[in-house]
């Protein structure tokens, strides 16, 4: 019995050493990182869950743009609001990480809702995302294409990727995370965490046959206007990110006051997994 309990207790040793050592190789490939992990959302909205919760908290402003610093779990993060759109994104996140060099960044948010099967409060972790207004607008459709990249006009796949070590931290976090009750559109229920994909642009709303295409062209979750940028940003400098997003209101081509109504319940459950998922990272 007592080698069974030692055999035990070193397979559990040897799990938690690969994920502590694959986490380890997340390194940026451009400078020598802080012990600091970046936060950003969208809108004010997005972060209040995780601002609040920060000990010792200070706030700041790094060219013009406020954030918050101190810890969460214990780990030195840095909170801040990119603003909406593929260009604040850009902005935002280059300037923190060439501030701050972080570790990591991590994108928390809301978005809307493409895969009929999510409901208000559902979290997506993002295997990839991508910018689906990059490309030629026919009068069929988008015809997408290569990204060129400032390294002499190199292509690059419009297709962002976290690695697939921070997504394995990011299952253990979803396999641990505890289901809140939300209610939303007359119902209440538990919400769910899994992984999907996001779609990014600079569109508002969209046509309802591009809606369809992008659910079935790409199998997107959600779409919104920040992650793909961001995941563009942090891949292109080599740094390690993630991204959750929560799903407010159903993707549609006017968008109507449904997000003013169903967006505070996403960006609340969005920042509560984000908040459990530091605990992993």
């Amino acid at each position: 019995m007592m080698t069974i309990f030692v055999r035990a207790l070193g397979f559990i040793a040897l799990c938690c050493a690969i994920t502590s050592n694959s986490f380890a190789q997340e390194k940026p490939a451009y400078y020598e990182a802080t012990d600091t992990i970046v936060i950003l959302g969208a809108v004010p909205q997005e972060i209040p869950v995780l601002t609040n919760a920060l000990e010792n908290p200070e706030k700041k402003s790094l060219w013009g743009i406020p954030y918050w610093q101190g810890k969460l779990h214990g780990k030195p993060v840095v909170i801040a609001i990119t603003g909406i759109g593929k260009t604040y994104t850009g902005m935002t996140t280059t300037l923190f990480i060439k501030e701050f060099k972080p570790r990591l960044v991590l994108m928390t948010g809301t978005g809307a809702r493409i895969n009929q099967q999510l409901r208000t409060g559902d979290v997506i972790v993002a295997t990839h995302t991508y910018e689906h207004d990059y490309g030629s607008l026919t009068k069929n459709d988008m015809v997408y294409r290569p990204m060129n990249s400032p390294d002499d006009g190199k292509e690059v796949e419009n297709e962002f990727k976290p690695t697939p070590s921070l997504l394995a931290i990011a299952q253990q976090a979803m396999d641990s995370y505890e289901a809140q009750t939300v209610t939303a559109n007359g119902s209440t229920y538990k919400n769910k965490v899994r992984y999907g994909v996001v779609a990014s642009s600079d569109l508002f709303g969209v046509t309802q046959a591009r809606i369809d295409s992008l659910r079935n062209r790409f199998k997107t979750d959600i779409m919104e206007m920040e992650s793909a940028p961001l995941g563009h940003v942090c891949q292109t400098l080599g740094v390690p990110y993630l991204i959750v997003r929560s799903g407010s209101n159903v993707a549609q081509e006017a968008p109507n006051d449904d997000y003013l109504r169903l967006g505070p319940i996403a960006a609340r459950e969005a920042a509560k997994f984000s908040l459990h998922l530091l605990k992993f990272l």
